[in-house]
């Protein structure tokens, strides 16, 4: 890395650290100030507190980080510009184009963050605090990681299912009910366990009851009992259980939405739009923090002399405007008015577009 580049990133950096910082506290003091009560009602200690906030915090960055991208770019620009630093590097004989590449870089680096973030941490981690408020406001005891009562249809490979307890962390199940139909929905067999586990790919039933049907769905025999076995033919995974629990699609990560809606033939059209328009707008999510880079790069070159407080104003009226438009084209594909995936992908074309416009015109 060149000793130019290693500037301009330090020059970045300092801006972009107190952004970040700044806009993480105040959605942590904006939440508080929400949820006060029920913590001093519910007497809930301090380090769960501060669990909850360490995990409410990777949710909420999809929206900070494109906006603190763009304000420490706006300033540091700004900053170059006023004090004659980028007219000075472009006199000796370095292009403009290869001054912005550090800037493009960081804003390509977090959008690869944000994605593996999306996928990987937010999604289980804003369940998680959704279930825990529950428990608070409720004033119970309650294991945010158990499930109680939990159903699942498998209608392609006609089995229902009915689990008393099921534990989105371990997978283990407690009070298993699982029926399997011939294709005229008469029954076929049925198995009552008293727990399940997911082990090496398979699904393994303790303490089994087993009574096999007619083609009437009248019991054939005795009911049979084994203390342990595996249940072959299932194709369902933890997965399908957990997506099932989070059916929101806030709860669950882009390739969870669209096999949600692959293993459910029988969805309305509404519902599969509904779900689609979610999975291409997770997809080009993490792409708001290019489309922040790009804007706030001309706007902080040409306000530097003019003053920080028009290139602030001027940049977040954009990004304003921007997340409009992603939600005013998110209604539209949810509604089935346009494809989910122009819906999702659109308003990143279009301030894409504009951005490397104005970078254009800045030569």
């Amino acid at each position: 890395m060149k000793l130019i580049d290693r500037y301009l990133l330090r020059k970045l950096s300092v801006p972009l650290s107190f952004c970040l910082l700044a806009f993480i506290m105040i959605s942590v003091v904006h939440d508080l100030f929400d949820h006060l009560d029920d913590f001093i009602q519910d007497g809930t200690p301090l380090s769960e507190i501060l669990l909850y906030y360490s995990r409410l915090v990777p949710s909420v960055l999809a929206l900070i980080v494109p906006i603190a991208l763009l304000l420490a770019v706006l300033y540091s620009l700004s900053q170059l510009t006023k004090n004659n630093e980028l007219t000075a590097m472009r006199a000796s004989g370095v292009s403009l184009y290869r001054l912005l590449i550090p800037f493009v870089l960081v804003g390509l680096g977090f959008t690869a963050g944000m994605y593996y973030v999306n996928e990987r941490i937010a999604p289980d981690n804003a369940y998680w605090c959704d279930q825990y408020m529950r428990a608070i406001k409720s004033h119970e005891t309650v294991d945010v990681d158990i499930v109680k009562n939990h159903p699942l249809k498998n209608e392609m490979g006609r089995r229902n299912w009915m689990i008393t307890e099921f534990n989105v962390v371990t997978f283990e199940m407690r009070g298993v009910n699982l029926i399997q139909e011939r294709e005229d929905s008469s029954y076929e067999i049925e198995y009552d366990a008293k727990a399940a586990s997911w082990l090496d790919g398979k699904w393994w039933f303790r303490d089994v009851t087993i009574q096999v049907y007619d083609e009437s769905s009248n019991p054939r025999g005795r009911p049979r009992e084994r203390p342990f076995m595996e249940i072959v033919g299932l194709n369902e995974t933890p997965k399908d259980f957990i997506n099932e629990v989070k059916y929101d699609p806030r709860y669950m990560t882009a390739s969870e939405l669209l096999n949600f809606v692959r293993t459910r033939p029988n969805l309305t059209e509404r519902t599969v739009a509904r779900y689609l328009t979610d999975y291409h707008y997770r997809l080009a999510l993490p792409w708001t923090c290019v489309v922040a880079t790009l804007l706030g790069i001309p706007v902080g070159s040409h306000t530097g002399r003019k003053g920080a407080f028009l290139g602030v104003l001027l940049a977040v009226s954009l990004l304003f405007v921007y997340y409009v438009a992603i939600s005013f084209f998110i209604h539209l594909g949810k509604s089935g008015v346009i494809p989910p995936g122009v819906a999702g992908w659109l308003p990143n074309f279009i301030f894409l577009a504009f951005g490397l416009v104005s970078l254009y015109r800045m030569r």
